[in-house]
């Protein structure tokens, strides 16, 4: 795998490249100097096919988005390497990793790029900048309201996802039951609230990969893939 930070890219490539991320686009529509601390602190991964990006039980505050190609998500390492069939498929646009940095746990599975086709491209960002909801000085509050809103949104749409596959399951409501944020917006109370929404969607979220993981949940061959994109990170 290899490894490169945004600065030994073009300027111009990178912003067209980041432009297609929610989570750029928006904080440099917020702020060009955060953007900028941002990018300082993110680096693209180059992986060959059958590569791994990630390994379950890998501990690190680090979120990504691929960019191009296909990864494959394994319950372990060992599922992996025998060349299971992938519990799901992340595609380009997808954000993975979060529950990871969200919940500050080891990684609940392993992703490894498509066995066959072109390299694979992702981005990745250290969300250490993200985690101390106290700490202003160098992501400022808007900048750290674009990030929670973003995970909250993202953490949402996969949860749907399954309750629109499973509605009848026990969990497919959980996360419509959580209690929405009423106060000021644009707030540190709305930052402490959507942070804590993260976590409960977080949480949820792993009780669903559980079941899936464990076999309890049946994939049709048909559509399951399109659905599971990037959910079991």
């Amino acid at each position: 795998m290899n490894y490169k930070p945004l600065s030994d890219y073009p300027r111009d490539a990178v912003d067209r490249l980041l432009n297609v991320i929610h989570l750029f686009r928006d904080i440099r529509a917020t702020s060009e100097w955060q953007y900028d601390v941002l990018l300082k602190r993110s680096r693209l991964a180059t992986l060959s096919p059958g590569e791994a990006l990630l390994h379950a039980g890998d501990v690190d505050q680090w979120v990504y988005f691929l960019l191009r190609g296909e990864l494959h998500v394994h319950v372990d390492d060992d599922a992996a390497a025998r060349g299971e069939r992938p519990l799901a498929v992340i595609r380009p646009g997808e954000v993975f990793g979060d529950l990871s940095m969200l919940l500050a746990k080891p990684r609940s599975a392993t992703i490894v790029a498509a066995p066959v086709g072109q390299d694979i491209q992702v981005l990745g960002v250290d969300c250490t900048l993200f985690g101390d909801l106290e700490d202003f000085s160098l992501l400022h509050l808007p900048t750290k309201l674009v990030f929670y809103r973003n995970m909250v949104h993202s953490l949402r749409w996969k949860l749907e996802v399954y309750r629109s596959k499973y509605p009848m399951h026990e969990l497919a409501n959980s996360h419509r039951r959580l209690k929405l944020y009423t106060g000021p917006k644009n707030s540190k109370e709305e930052l402490v609230a959507l942070a804590g929404q993260a976590r409960d969607l977080a949480r949820i979220l792993l009780d669903w990969n559980a079941e899936f993981g464990s076999g309890q949940l049946a994939a049709e061959e048909s559509d399951m893939t399109d659905f599971l994109e990037s959910i079991l990170s």
